[in-house]
């Protein structure tokens, strides 16, 4: 059996967890959700890059840490958005693209009608 501080730790490192759980699909916007998905990821970066400014002095490790960070944050984001969205965003586009398709065959047929000639009303 743990010790209650252990107990008590783990109780709110659960609920902070669910917090953070919930607050993800609370928003609609796939663009927030992605973001906040990602939070962490950014929140480590900035402790990071702020402990590599106090050890270092000068800008080499920040400039370098802050990159790292920003391309874990932005290579979270794109690996969530292709498990969750990339397959909607295929079939979206692939509609966009038979519709343009159709418009532009519809615009064709149109431009190469031939006007109907003119019919002769019979004068008995």
């Amino acid at each position: 059996m743990g010790t209650v501080f252990t107990n008590i730790f783990g109780f709110l490192v659960s609920i902070f967890i669910g917090m953070w759980v919930i607050a993800i699909f609370v928003v609609t916007s796939p663009k927030e959700r992605l973001e906040r998905a990602c939070g962490p990821v950014g929140w480590t970066g900035k402790l990071g890059t702020s402990l590599a400014m106090l050890m270092d002095d000068g800008q080499d490790a920040v400039k370098s840490t802050q990159n790292f960070f920003d391309s874990a944050t932005y290579g979270c984001q794109f690996t969530l958005w292709r498990v969750f969205y990339e397959e909607d965003w295929k079939k979206e586009q692939a509609a966009i693209q038979r519709q343009e398709l159709e418009l532009k065959e519809a615009a064709s047929r149109k431009e190469n009608a031939k006007p109907a000639p003119p019919v002769k009303k019979n004068q008995n």
